[in-house]
């Protein structure tokens, strides 16, 4: 029984020395031979290397075999299993465009190319499934302070959208970079399919009523901000007009660029014309106008969404604040980007005075009994003398 923690510890490192061997072995191989055959070779991928073998992805085969490829993130045979999906070659079309999705041409991404986040277009380009302005369908990763690196999954069920993470990575081929991530990649929805996903119903009803949604859902490129279910049951927003709502809607989108990083103080046009945006970013949270970003990066078909926790208002022109409450469109608003109103300033200010007030006066005080004591203490140490004085004169 003495030496069962040293047993213990043994069989450990052993194990540590074989993931490590593995690894290394792993990594050395695929610096050897091409992507495509890296894949055939591994037994972890062997679902993977199945499917590159039907009809429908010759090309793409072809093209990982090729001198020049580029970057491939590989589900292990466990993601696809736990996918659920119909792998069979029955389910062509679809397949093919899943792994599209999981492949980046002509272009070597290590691990050290990403701080903190990167995004890159994919060989997914069909036109049912992609409207971007430039190239095929992107992959957003990012890289934590740790090292660990996460791929946005673009296709959002329930209340999140769940990352998918590397869990071998930099595993460099002749041609390019293998990294092995531990789900499938699902290509991202509609702008319709991922907000109703998410549970973003009143978004739905008003912009379908405003004859909206039909084209968000097919603009080439846009980014939109979509206020969450709580936001738009405000009273003030519940009591506009169906042509302020049209105008309301249109403010919280971008047509025709897609912003997958938004940076402190951008201002931008939205698709209302002559309304902007102004963004602000403080301790790493995201605000519009006067909106706060809840989720960022949800990838679309046709561009990128944010959920933000309220109803846009447009800008007054003056560089950052909200319409006042005098203007015309009925709206409740009082609060910059920044979420600091003009009257808040105002008690603001007024508080901090008085606090002030109250300081000086106190520190005026403290100064005035100060000097009460030490003229007591001058008055103390001299009355011997006059004492003295008195009793000579006596």
């Amino acid at each position: 029984m003495y030496f069962f923690p040293w047993v213990q510890f043994i069989q450990k490192f052993l194990l540590l020395v074989i993931i490590f061997s593995n690894n290394y072995i792993s990594n050395a191989l695929g610096q050897t031979i091409t992507i495509a055959r890296y894949i055939q070779t591994t037994n972890n991928l062997s679902t993977l290397s199945q499917i590159l073998s039907y009809e429908g992805l010759v090309d793409l085969f072809t093209l990982l075999d090729s001198p020049v490829a580029g970057t491939l993130f590989a589900p292990t045979n466990d993601a696809f299993l736990s996918s659920g999906i119909d792998l069979t070659n029955a389910n062509g079309a679809f397949v093919s465009n899943l792994i599209r999705y999981h492949a980046v041409p002509d272009r070597k991404i290590l691990s050290k190319d990403l701080m903190p986040s990167l995004v890159v277009n994919t060989l997914l380009n069909d036109s049912s499934l992609v409207h971007l302005p430039n190239g095929g369908q992107v992959l957003y990763l990012m890289k934590s302070i740790q090292g660990d690196i996460t791929i946005n999954n673009g296709n959002s069920n329930g209340n999140s959208n769940l990352p998918v993470k590397i869990i071998q990575m930099d595993i460099v081929c002749t041609n390019g970079v293998i990294h092995i991530i531990d789900s499938v990649i699902l290509p991202p929805l509609s702008l319709f399919d991922t907000a109703n996903n998410l549970g973003l119903t009143q978004f739905i009803n008003i912009s379908t009523n405003a004859n909206l949604l039909s084209n968000f859902n097919t603009t080439i490129g846009m980014t939109i901000f979509v206020p969450t279910n709580d936001a738009f049951n405000r009273p003030n927003i519940l009591s506009i007009g169906s042509t302020e709502k049209i105008s309301l809607l249109k403010l919280h989108a971008i047509i025709g660029t897609v912003i997958y990083e938004i940076k402190d103080g951008m201002d931008i046009e939205s698709s209302d014309t002559g309304k902007k945006l102004h963004f602000t970013v403080k301790n790493d949270t995201i605000y519009v106008n006067n909106g706060k970003v809840e989720k960022s990066d949800i990838l679309l078909q046709n561009g990128v969404m944010y959920v933000i926790d309220d109803v846009l208002l447009p800008l007054d022109g003056s560089g950052g604040n909200v319409v006042s409450n005098n203007s015309t469109n009925g709206f409740d608003n009082g609060y910059n980007v920044q979420g600091t109103s003009d009257k808040k300033l105002i008690v603001g200010t007024v508080l901090g005075g008085i606090c002030g007030g109250i300081v000086i006066s106190l520190f005026s005080c403290m100064l005035y009994k100060w000097y009460r004591a030490q003229k007591n203490s001058k008055s103390v140490t001299s009355s011997p003398t006059i004492i003295n004085n008195i009793n000579n004169k006596r």
